[in-house]
């Protein structure tokens, strides 16, 4: 079971890096952060993981997510926003006629 995942995972990352237009959806600014921030938590976690165990594998588990965040471009989060903004896009209202009264009573 964890072997398809691993290899699941970084067959994803193999395509993400042979088409990058397919599956990126967040800046390269972004992804340098994540990067950076994920490689310092991955191993913050790992270093740390003997003298609070909670608090290590926490680290290391969020910095594995910005990590892969990073060298993909993609971020799951935001194709989620960005498919629940589409889904909340404003209809079109088309105004046919126009009516005023002077009716206060």
């Amino acid at each position: 079971m964890i072997n398809e995942e691993i290899n699941s995972t970084l067959s994803t990352v193999k395509e993400a890096w042979k088409y990058p237009e397919l599956f990126q959806n967040i800046s390269k600014s972004e992804r340098w952060l994540s990067g950076a921030a994920g490689s310092y938590l991955l191993f913050k976690g790992i270093t740390g993981i003997f003298s609070h165990p909670i608090i290590g594998l926490t680290g290391a588990a969020i910095g594995a997510g910005l990590l892969y965040r990073g060298i993909t471009g993609y971020c799951p989060m935001t194709d989620l926003a960005e498919q629940r903004q589409e889904a909340l896009g404003a209809d079109e209202l088309i105004v046919t006629e126009t009516l005023i009264t002077d009716d206060l009573g």
